[in-house]
């Protein structure tokens, strides 16, 4: 049984351009890699399924590249335009109240403390530099246990986002995250 979704016929492209977004974008490329995706980071040259991007980047993309996924935050310096091109967005919470309000057509929403998110944990347990939670993604809850300083709760949250607006279902990034 394979984890992967369906096979890609143009790479897509997931920015990530937040507070510890090289961080982020490499646990993101982790997990695609884990679900049998070719992913590779600010490189276009190779056959790919991901490419994982941080706004820093400056060289160009190919024609066949979808804008597929960006994640940010309230630090990203990005336009607004460059936001809309993306398929699907995710951002935090806090971060979507402040900019759409009410209106989150098409944000993915992620959030440690606030329930109306997409993504959301509760009953976060720790215990030795370990914890645990439940998150709630796509009308699912599972449980979670990270060990001891592997990832904090909102790179978990963070990443479960982007993965999910990509499309991949939730019980492939939560055994990755328990793996």
């Amino acid at each position: 049984m394979t984890n992967r979704i369906k096979t890609v016929q143009n790479p897509r492209l997931i920015v990530i351009a937040c507070n510890n977004g090289k961080r982020v974008g490499n646990i993101v490329s982790d997990v695609l890699n884990y679900c049998k995706y070719n992913t590779c980071i600010n490189d276009f040259s190779q056959n790919t399924d991901f490419i994982i991007e941080d706004p820093e980047y400056k060289g160009g993309h190919p024609c066949n590249v979808i804008a597929d996924t960006i994640l940010f935050d309230d630090s990203s310096k990005l336009s607004c335009d460059s936001v809309m091109s993306f398929r699907s967005r995710v951002t935090p919470y806090e971060n979507a109240m402040k900019i759409y309000g009410e209106d989150l057509k098409d944000v993915l929403t992620y959030s440690s403390e606030h329930y109306g998110a997409d993504v959301a944990c509760r009953n976060i347990t720790e215990k030795n530099g370990s914890a645990a939670f439940d998150i709630i993604g796509n009308g699912i809850l599972s449980r979670v246990n990270i060990s001891e300083g592997k990832y904090s709760v909102d790179e978990v949250l963070a990443c479960t986002g982007v993965l999910l607006a990509a499309g991949l279902p939730l019980a492939s990034i939560i055994n990755y995250f328990e793996n």
